[in-house]
């Protein structure tokens, strides 16, 4: 298991108390998973805590990889004050609820959405869907379940079967000052290493040591880049609020409280205790539309709002241990304990696969965009449901659309059949000045076919 002191000390003195849990398949001729767990730092980008290669993913492996974890990060027993955020993996649910009893244990809305939609499918289904999972108090998120009831029957009933406590921003916690309703921090790190996980379990783990510490340089000299004293991601959030806190209506009653009237709904914001009735400022921890409205009207400081885990200065505490450089697998000196061996091979029927299994719904990332969920749209009629081959109005074919239509030509006594190619100039690519030349020719062909034909009745 990878578990360096460099992370642990970054981890327990500048990231918040979040943790996305995520396993993956190993690519290589080493058969097993890849477990990870990984933090935000104060950009809201990934920051690696430990990774371990088990045979299968089960209750047992996901018990003995939070352990180790939870021992080496300081947790107390019960993990109050951390979340959580994974997939729905085999045995970790059950895992975290033996060891980690009190933490808050989000599940991804990705993976949410994948499973309900199975039965739901639609563009509207998904834009509620987000709605629901992004909305922040209690009374929108009934709205958005009102909204969504309205596209069938049992469709808002069956979302609510999964537990909105897990997905909905409504029902987190504040404690972790993270908001995130999807695992991305995993499945980016998962990705990261895609290159790896396709060789043996020890060349895997030195590639991914080196990575890991390569990124911890880069990093370091990324807050070089930084315009303020909160890091960039904080900085995008803080000014979108700032226009938003230009619609609002504010009104003070002469103490501490604010009522502030943002349609349809009025929020309370305290800006001793920093709260706002809308959730938002105390999930995040960076001031909401409401309390940036609320901050104006008292003119204090707007950054000194912004809470320290997002202050360049706790940034530099997350990356200030680094990992230190070691030989290769040829200098390292021989031990007396027992090998490590790798988890045995169990061959599974087919094809191995290479690539991610895509969710329903996801945009491929190249080649060919889907037409699941595409209309057919006539280029005739302009209606939908067919094409133009199936059209029940579809025109004749004229000569201006340059179809190739025979006629009949009448001269005397004569009829002779010409293909509407030698008209339209439908004769393949060719320069203007040939098709005139071929044109010419042709006709010239027809008339002199005709003459004879005038001639010989006259002889008769």
């Amino acid at each position: 298991m990878g578990l360096y002191v460099a992370l642990k000390k970054g981890f327990i003195e500048g990231c918040r108390k979040c943790i996305g849990l995520d396993g993956c398949f190993l690519k290589g001729i080493s058969k097993g998973q890849l477990l990870v767990a990984i933090a935000k730092d104060e950009n809201n980008q990934m920051f690696p805590i430990a990774w371990a290669v088990v045979g299968t993913e089960s209750r047992e492996t996901w018990t003995w990889f939070l352990r180790i974890l939870k021992s080496d990060l300081d947790i107390n027993d019960e993990g109050e004050g951390l979340t959580i955020i994974s997939d729905m993996q085999k045995g970790l649910y059950l895992a975290v609820q033996e060891l980690l009893p009190e933490c808050e244990q989000r599940m991804c809305a990705r993976h949410i959405l994948a499973n309900w939609s199975k039965n739901w499918k639609g563009v509207e289904e998904r834009k509620r869907f987000w709605a629901c999972a992004r909305s922040t108090f209690e009374a929108e998120l009934r709205k958005n379940l009102d909204k969504l009831a309205q596209l069938g029957k049992d469709i808002s009933n069956d979302l609510v079967n999964f537990n909105p406590n897990r997905w909905s921003k409504a029902q987190f916690r504040t404690s972790s000052k993270c908001d995130s309703v999807d695992n991305n921090m995993a499945e980016s790190f998962n990705a990261w290493v895609l290159g790896a996980r396709h060789k043996t379990t020890i060349s895997m783990l030195e590639e991914i040591r080196k990575k890991v510490m390569n990124r911890f340089t880069k990093v370091i000299t990324f807050v070089n880049s930084w315009t303020h004293d909160i890091s960039p991601m904080a900085m995008l959030v803080l000014n979108t609020n700032v226009k938003k806190s230009v619609r609002v209506e504010i009104s003070w009653n002469g103490d501490i409280g604010y009522e502030v009237k943002d349609s349809p709904y009025i929020h309370v914001v305290n800006l001793i205790q920093g709260t706002c009735t809308c959730r938002s400022w105390g999930l995040k921890r960076i001031p909401c539309a409401h309390a940036i409205a609320a901050i104006h009207h008292d003119e204090t400081n707007l950054i000194d709002s912004v809470c320290k885990w997002y202050k360049k200065e706790t940034y530099l505490k997350a990356y200030k241990h680094f990992l230190q450089p070691v030989t290769n697998m040829k200098m390292w000196p021989e031990t007396l304990n027992p090998k490590v061996e790798p988890p045995p091979v169990r061959k599974m029927p087919g094809r191995p696969g290479k690539k991610r299994k895509k969710e329903l719904g996801e945009i491929p990332s190249s080649g060919k965009l889907p037409k699941r969920g595409k209309t057919m749209s006539c280029s005739a009629c302009k209606s939908k449901g067919h094409n133009i081959r199936t059209c029940p109005n579809k025109p004749p074919a004229t000569l201006e659309q340059g179809r190739s239509i025979s006629r009949v030509i009448k001269s005397g006594a004569q009829e002779k059949l010409i293909s509407s190619a030698i008209v339209t100039g439908d004769l393949g690519r060719t320069s203007s000045h040939k098709l005139h030349h071929k044109v010419q020719q042709e006709l010239k062909v027809f008339r002199d076919d005709v003459a004879d034909f005038s001639c010989g009745s006259n002889y008769f």
